[in-house]
């Protein structure tokens, strides 16, 4: 564009971006070419026209009659030979197609991994072995719930408590793994790992059940069955990538690690507790976290025992009276 702002060329890759003919935009001033909410295109070259410096604008949008396009924007004051100003060169990139995939990938896991994700590329998903903790949480007594309640209701039922377990999960540095059918599979530590990451799992199992709570109480105040569920949470070097077939992959970590966390969330319905976490969970904790030692165990395809404890932090006075007095006892006749 030449020094009264009016466009005196356009490349292709404009065309495609703003989806207008180069013979629409030639001799237009810029005014013309991005008003209403664009108009801050031509505040920019204004600006760029002033200070004689470059403007970036990152991770913004244009409102074109096509649709909005997220673009960053660069306006470039032009000089010529003589240090003189002769015009502006605006370039725009298209980042439309990024932000649909990091919209995507937050469905699964916080923004900040999806930006180091991002950043890092395909090798950020490599990494065979990883030490992760894993977290398999089931609805008791699921068939029975939705045959009763039918599927309509089974359908909004599991909306509205995903969409409130799902944000616990984020907000810990979690990464959704995958649903299966009413259960959930998440993982702490992948695909980076963090000083945090066992706290973080079993922080969630406490977070999850007083949402649960929640969760229930506004169920009765609307004549509906409270429902219950179970947590198993494990930590163990995994193998951690993408898995599957050419055409169809998914992240996810597979290894005997996961197992474990799928038994001890089979356990809770034979020890009547909601969250169960294993000796290697435990180990790996950085903070005091209130729990006990529940037994030790020998789950099926292990040879040795294991050592259970059971997550106590998510307790109140009213659905656990004189906890700590209850612990003391406990932990002195273990």
């Amino acid at each position: 564009m030449n020094s009264h702002s009016r466009v005196i060329k356009a490349n292709a890759a404009a065309e495609r971006i703003l989806k207008v003919p180069e013979a629409d935009l030639l001799t237009k001033a810029i005014g013309e070419v991005f008003a209403g909410e664009d108009a801050w295109v031509a505040k920019t070259v204004e600006k760029v026209s002033k200070t004689g410096e470059i403007d970036i604008s990152i991770d913004t949008e244009l409102k074109l009659a096509s649709g909005t396009v997220s673009i960053n924007l660069s306006v470039v004051p032009l000089i010529d030979i003589k240090e003189e100003p002769i015009g502006y060169m605006l370039v725009f990139e298209d980042i439309s197609a990024e932000k649909r995939v990091k919209s995507t990938m937050s469905r699964y896991m916080s923004k900040d991994i999806v930006d180091k994700l991002l950043a890092g590329g395909e090798n950020a998903l490599g990494g065979p072995h990883q030490e992760v903790s894993i977290l398999f949480s089931d609805i008791r007594s699921f068939t029975s719930i939705s045959e009763c309640i039918g599927a309509k209701e089974t359908v909004s039922m599991l909306n509205s408590y995903f969409s409130d377990i799902v944000e616990i999960i984020f907000a810990h540095r979690g990464i959704l793994d995958k649903y299966i059918g009413d259960a959930i599979m998440a993982i702490f530590g992948a695909p980076f790992m963090g000083e945090f990451d066992a706290d973080n799992a079993v922080a969630v199992s406490n977070e999850m059940l007083k949402a649960l709570r929640r969760f229930n109480r506004a169920r009765e105040e609307a004549g509906k069955e409270p429902i219950r569920i179970g947590l198993g949470i494990n930590t163990a070097d995994v193998i951690a990538g993408n898995i599957g077939s050419s055409k169809r992959m998914e992240y996810t970590v597979i290894g005997d690690g996961v197992n474990l966390a799928s038994r001890l969330e089979g356990a809770c319905k034979y020890y009547k507790a909601p969250a169960l976490f294993s000796e290697f969970t435990f180990r790996k904790l950085k903070c005091d976290i209130k729990c006990r030692e529940i037994d030790l165990i020998r789950v099926k395809g292990k040879t040795e025992p294991v050592a259970i404890y059971e997550a106590l932090a998510h307790h109140s006075a009213e659905s656990f009276p004189n906890l700590d007095l209850t612990l003391s006892a406990f932990q002195r006749g273990v």
